[in-house]
């Protein structure tokens, strides 16, 4: 649905933001702040414009409303004939910034994609070369998972913490607290 859809590429932005850019940018030497999304419409018919435009509004929304400047790029590829018609009326809707990054393509995208995204970075089964166990596509390979690269997310270093002081601040009073035990005399052992 287009719901999770959108769920989906709110938690995808999150991973983006910390760790993944970061990550890249310390193995790119360089800082790297900005994504390129893909969505194939191969199967997707004319008559699915309406939903497909949905689908845009509110991820470009989400995108520049949320995670301003994170979109570099968005690819429509394997677009139906005619459907850069219709995107030509309704790109008027959008913020002409976001509109900018959008690129419609039909079924001879390959070229335009490996200008942005390198061969062995692309899925085969977009012309690339990259094979990820169990597919591309459900795959969470990059430098964020190698050591040289990783370090933790911001949101759990800070949940670390916060961990770490409350544990500091229960053990402590653990060791203020004073038992006291009836009928026991002062000093006495029980």
């Amino acid at each position: 649905t287009s719901e999770r859809m959108l769920t989906n590429l709110a938690v995808e932005y999150e991973r983006l933001a910390d760790p993944r850019l970061p990550a890249c940018s310390r193995k790119a030497g360089h800082l790297l702040e900005t994504c390129c999304t893909i969505m194939d419409m191969k199967g997707v018919g004319i008559s699915k414009a309406p939903q497909v435009y949905g689908y845009i509004r509110q991820a470009s929304g989400l995108s520049q409303n949320y995670y301003p400047e994170r979109l570099g790029r968005f690819y429509l590829i394997n677009a139906p004939w005619g459907f850069s018609g219709v995107w030509s009326m309704i790109k008027g809707w959008l913020d002409p910034v976001t509109v900018a990054k959008i690129h419609i393509l039909g079924s001879s995208y390959q070229k335009e994609l490996f200008e942005q995204v390198p061969p062995e970075n692309l899925p085969k089964r977009f012309g690339g070369q990259c094979e990820c166990p169990g597919g591309c596509e459900l795959s969470d390979m990059g430098p964020w998972h190698e050591d040289e690269w990783f370090r933790p997310a911001k949101w759990a270093r800070e949940a670390t913490a916060a961990a770490d002081k409350s544990a500091e601040a229960g053990a402590g009073a653990v060791e203020g607290v004073t038992l006291e035990v009836p009928g026991a005399a002062v000093g006495e052992a029980t």
